[in-house]
């Protein structure tokens, strides 16, 4: 496989999630098993599930978006002059609080001044994503969280043992 252009559009996660479930549903209605490489499918499942998941936008109930949701964010937020790159990230994420709007907006404070300008914006996209559902997020937050020490859990007895 070659690489013809590198990096000729930048796709949100719901594009991305859009593409994959339709080739899915391809594939598998033509029953193409053959024709493709062997972790395709893997990779796939991987990111579907990844995007099932919460904190992902994806993974709300009721899904909030829909083929109308990029072209409504964008009119909504047209004024505010964002970035290509922060818009993405926008609707990627979606921050609900002044706090996660500032981790994506360059110079945020100089650009936006003022509390009540920031919560406006917040409005504007829980309006069009919808709110994210706070309890699957501190679940998956607090699984995450155990996982993590697990992990360090086991890298620590590793060095242990290496120590020996």
């Amino acid at each position: 496989m070659k690489i013809l252009e590198a990096q000729s559009a930048t796709l949100t996660n719901y594009e991305v999630y859009t593409h994959l479930t339709e080739q899915r549903a391809r594939y598998a209605k033509k029953e193409m098993q053959g024709r493709r490489p062997g972790n395709l499918e893997t990779v796939v499942k991987e990111l579907l599930d990844y995007f099932h998941e919460a904190p992902s936008p994806l993974g709300s109930k009721p899904f909030p978006y829909n083929e109308h949701t990029i072209r409504t964010l964008f009119e909504r937020l047209r004024p505010y002059d964002f970035t290509k790159a922060e818009f993405l990230m926008i609707l990627n994420l979606r921050p609900t609080k002044p706090e996660n709007l500032n981790t994506i907006v360059e110079e945020m404070e100089g650009r936006f001044p003022g509390e009540e300008l920031q919560l406006e914006i917040c409005e504007i996209i829980t309006e069009v994503l919808g709110k994210p559902d706070g309890e699957a997020e501190r679940h998956a937050m607090s699984e995450n969280a155990i996982e993590a020490r697990k992990e360090v859990e086991r890298q620590g007895g590793e060095n242990a043992e290496m120590e020996e």
